[in-house]
């Protein structure tokens, strides 16, 4: 149990798998002090869903986005839904939007256009964007470049400490989650240990990437502080100094 306020910087509590017994999640992440978890978006037709989940409990903020993973189901119209329906709903970001360059996903040119027109809406209504990257830290640090007046986080970070640098200097925020409590994740451990603790965020992406001890389990809020002790343990920092900062750090990005 934190006795520090932590954010949940990425939760997709919106989906149906938490339709059963979302109240009793959210009283679980309250109970871990808990108590802002923010919400990406990932296709059209749930924004309205998150929007009204978040009217619903004042601890959720909406983000608004088209998600790359399912770049198959967007047409390109959504992007003037998503212009308006941030006109008139006021998200504390855009996305989850970005590149997923694994196998079987979708064209990348596909993928290339989305983002850069997400980011376009991110940088005119100047809002932090909320970026997806999965083997495609290169690619999408030459397209932030071309924008002079962004800033955002990567999400689940799984770039390398050089790309991470890069992107710090763009004024981005580096996300990590459950998948760093792994007996096995060595790579962005090092990582971790590395990064400035005031260019860090914590989040769960709940249901997916549970930590080491829910391994197998549906994700959720109150398991962020299991990562939050990870960090610690790698930095040698006490918990409470990481949950403060990266706290100030999500609050300023986001301007909770």
């Amino acid at each position: 149990m934190s006795t520090t306020a932590l954010i949940d910087t990425h939760c997709h509590l919106d989906f149906e798998v938490f339709d059963n017994d979302r109240p009793l999640v959210l009283q679980r992440a309250s109970d871990n002090n808990i108590n802002t978890i923010v919400i990406p978006g990932t296709e059209k037709i749930y924004w309205e869903r998150i929007k009204k989940l978040c009217a619903q409990y004042e601890s959720l903020h909406a983000c608004y986005g088209l998600h790359p993973y399912w770049i198959n189901s967007h047409e390109k119209k959504d992007l003037q839904h998503l212009n308006a329906y941030i006109e008139s709903n006021h998200p504390i970001a855009i996305g989850e939007c970005g590149l997923d360059f694994r196998p079987h996903q979708a064209d990348k040119k596909t993928q290339q256009y989305f983002f850069e027109a997400e980011l376009d809406i991110a940088e005119s209504k100047q809002l932090p964007v909320v970026i997806h990257s999965v083997k495609a830290t290169e690619t999408v640090i030459k397209t932030i470049k071309q924008y002079t007046k962004l800033s955002g986080m990567i999400h689940s970070y799984s770039g390398s400490y050089e790309q991470a640098l890069q992107l710090i200097e763009l004024d981005f925020f580096i996300s990590v989650g459950g998948s760093t409590t792994y007996y096995n994740a060595k790579r962005i451990q090092a990582i971790i240990k590395k990064i400035p603790l005031d260019r860090l965020l914590v989040e769960t992406d709940a249901p997916d990437q549970p930590d080491q001890l829910n391994k197998g389990k549906r994700n959720e809020p109150a398991y962020l502080i299991n990562t939050v002790k990870k960090i610690s343990q790698l930095k040698q920092i006490p918990v409470a100094k990481i949950a403060q900062q990266t706290t100030i750090n999500a609050k300023h990005l986001f301007r909770l």
